[in-house]
């Protein structure tokens, strides 16, 4: 966006209409500065382009409630009228601010605010709704330029007020005001959530070397092994530390461990085949002798039996004769 023209009519300091600003006079120039007497109406200009364009003026110390110049006639309108270039093309913007003012009647009567806002091609856009926007629409100028007023500020003018301040500011208060100027607070967010988001980052790190050390701690080597003691020196130095600043040699160090763990896994395998088959052996020995020692006891049991049956025989023998005596008598 390229300003063209600027008129101003009882619009802050200055009473009346002012003779039109033509920058178009300043394009071979490049670069051109606004000087003037304190109080003079420079920063004015600023207000006057800011609030021709987003009904709010440049500077954050200015609202838009007092535009009409307090020296101005009840005859005189209170307006800007802008003219600017984009994209090769012209467009104009006409904005009166709301005020009061004493009519004919000597009543105090209101003057609404207005604004118009001409396309290039002669059409135009009335109401502040229609030019402004809303939350839900942009508005005829923020489509237009792509920016708000915010943003406008911040890449095309810097409020006299505020720059001083900055010059005169202390560190602190000068980081404020360039916050302020530049509307940085959506940076500081943004530092402040990777601020949180390192922070945790940080947090997950410790309770990850944590749960490293613990575990690494707890592992054992054969005592046989000459890891064992290259294992105990690395564990102590893990825990005096409490990081685990030496990840490579502690993965070296397990992977060992864990090689040396399979090959003596490897020989206690094959010594547990053996000794399985072994007890598979010995298994059917003992069920063997069971069977065998219960053959031989019951054969002792029979024995024994046979032995009290043949002491039992000549009383046996005599009881039978005596029966035989007895059926005899008693025929």
């Amino acid at each position: 966006m390229k300003p063209i023209k600027l008129i101003m009519s009882a619009f802050g300091p200055y009473a009346g209409e002012m003779p039109a600003i033509e920058f178009t006079e300043f394009e071979e120039k490049g670069l051109f500065l606004i000087s003037g007497d304190t109080g003079a109406g420079k920063t004015t200009i600023f207000d006057a382009i800011c609030y021709a364009l987003y009904g709010k003026t440049s500077g954050s110390y200015r609202d838009t409630k007092n535009l009409r110049s307090e020296y101005a006639k009840d005859s005189v309108k209170s307006y800007v009228d802008f003219w600017f270039s984009h994209q090769g093309k012209t467009y104009h913007i006409y904005r009166e601010p709301s005020y009061e003012r004493i009519n004919r009647n000597g009543k105090v009567t209101e003057e609404k605010e207005k604004v118009i806002f001409y396309y290039p091609d002669g059409t135009t856009a009335e109401g502040i709704r229609n030019v402004d926007g809303s939350k839900d629409e942009q508005g005829v100028v923020r489509e237009l330029l792509h920016v708000d007023e915010k943003q406008f500020k911040q890449i095309a003018m810097i409020a006299q007020g505020e720059f001083w301040d900055l010059l005169n500011a202390k560190t602190e208060e000068r980081t404020k005001i360039l916050r302020t100027i530049f509307q940085t607070g959506g940076y500081n967010s943004i530092e402040y959530r990777l601020k949180d988001r390192m922070d945790a980052g940080y947090k997950q790190k410790v309770n990850a070397e944590n749960s490293i050390i613990q575990y690494f701690t707890d592992a054992e080597a054969a005592p046989e092994s000459e890891l064992s003691e290259r294992l105990s020196d690395l564990q102590q130095k893990a825990g005096k530390t409490g990081n685990a600043w030496n990840l490579d040699d502690i993965t070296g160090i397990m992977k060992e461990v864990i090689e040396s763990d399979k090959a003596l896994l490897g020989t206690s395998g094959s010594d547990l085949e053996g000794a399985e088959k072994a007890l598979e052996e010995s298994k059917k020995k003992y069920a063997l002798a069971e069977t065998n020692n219960s053959f031989l006891k019951k054969l002792e049991d029979l024995k024994a039996k046979e032995l009290e049956l043949k002491g039992r025989k000549e009383e046996i023998d005599e009881t039978e004769a005596l029966l035989t005596l007895q059926k005899l008598a008693t025929r």
